[in-house]
């Protein structure tokens, strides 16, 4: 899963972990997000690539997924629809020409207002460190232009009427996802990185469809930077619990919302630090390649490069930590168990490693200013120890 940034010095005296009182992180849902994914949907029969992962994942997903259930029924007439075909043809280029996933759309989905409207709360550009300024521009054009048609099809097909029916079920799944969440764990987080955002949001997505194993599901972050210059960061969450019962909403799983919720907050704060120093980790970028760890991080979670390896490493250490600074110490074990079991290796010397920070906030007043430390842990290792602690995980 893939999958998504103001530096300020503060003392752990001076947090008060009151979620209410900062009125920083919501729980809501996104008709743009929905939309999509409902065209997601009804597009299946039209791929190229992933054609039989997109018609299982419908057949699954119907079965637990009341929302995909009731969207198949409502509008499963439309799937020779233009916009069927449209979301088909936009997957497969972007997939074919840019190696990108179904995660790049989420950003543009939060920068646009909410159909039925045409405007978008800021100017919207992407921009994927691994293509080029034309690349980026190309994908922008592509995204923007759909987006067009996505509206017109919300609107010709009285989308919203859909979610009026349904209104009752995102107000439930609402409540069920806030009500697993740590009180403070955002100001938690922003001690821990030592940087804060606008806002933190979580857009639970009934019908985005991920098949349900061992209370898995999907999270996608992404941002929005407001005409302000303030930004606020999303994470995007499938269902992860089978809706077998009235009074089920997909979201009752405490551990699963919570390690969701800090792991994609934590990418706001991790990718940018990792991205800009990919010339500290040419070593890597060769035992990554080398070692056993490429074909390990890929079959984990489709993680096919160096850098998302590393920042993926990241990214669970900070969910560790905020758990210590919650004194949540049960979690923070049951993390640190849960991503070694998953090949997380390096995790160990990570957690040595981040208690010079942690010891040393005068002089590392941010994550970011610590990252280069860190990524001595991945520069300097070797294939024997890599390869040796994979195995280790598989006994």
């Amino acid at each position: 899963m893939k999958k998504i940034f103001l530096v300020f010095s503060i003392t752990i005296s001076t947090f008060n972990f009151s979620q209410k009182k900062a009125s920083k992180f919501s729980v809501d849902y996104n008709k743009n997000i929905e939309t999509y994914f409902l065209a997601e949907i009804l597009s299946a029969e039209h791929r190229r690539n992933n054609k039989d992962f997109e018609l299982y994942k419908i057949k699954e997903c119907s079965t637990y997924q009341p929302i995909v259930k009731k969207a198949l029924d409502q509008y499963g007439y439309l799937k020779n629809s233009p916009i069927a075909v449209a979301t088909a043809e936009l997957n497969d280029i972007i997939m074919e020409k840019y190696g990108l996933g179904n995660d790049a759309l989420m950003q543009s989905l939060v920068y646009h207002k909410e159909f039925p409207s045409n405007d978008w709360l800021n100017v919207y550009h992407f921009e994927f460190s691994r293509l080029n300024e034309t690349q980026n521009k190309e994908v922008t054009d592509l995204i923007k232009n759909y987006l067009d048609k996505l509206s017109k099809f919300y609107i010709q097909e009285k989308i919203e009427t859909f979610f009026n029916e349904n209104k009752n079920f995102y107000q439930g799944a609402v409540y069920e996802y806030n009500k697993q969440i740590p009180v403070g764990f955002t100001d938690a987080m922003e001690q821990f990185y030592g940087e804060k955002f606008n806002r933190y949001v979580v857009l639970i997505s009934p019908m985005m469809m991920w098949p349900i194993s061992d209370g898995e599901g999907r999270g996608i972050g992404a941002n929005l930077v407001l005409r302000s210059g303030a930004k606020n960061i999303y994470e995007i969450a499938s269902p992860f619990v089978k809706v077998e019962k009235e009074g089920q909403f997909g979201y009752d799983n405490q551990f699963q919302a919570r390690f969701l919720s800090v792991h994609e907050f934590g990418h706001s704060f991790v990718n940018k630090e990792v991205n800009k120093r990919s010339a500290n980790l040419q070593n890597f970028k060769n035992l990554f390649e080398k070692s056993n760890l490429k074909e390990t991080m890929i079959k984990t979670g489709g993680y096919g490069d160096y850098e998302t390896c590393v920042s993926e490493h990241l990214v669970r250490l900070g969910e560790i930590e905020t758990a210590k600074i919650q004194k949540d110490f049960e979690r923070a074990k049951r993390l640190e168990e849960y991503h070694l079991k998953n090949n997380f290796i390096f995790l160990p010397q990570l957690e040595d490693k981040i208690k010079e920070y942690d010891t040393n906030r005068v002089q590392y007043k941010s994550f970011g200013d610590f990252v280069p430390q860190l990524l001595e842990v991945f520069e300097n290792s070797n294939i024997d120890f890599i390869n040796s602690e994979l195995e280790k995980v598989k006994k």
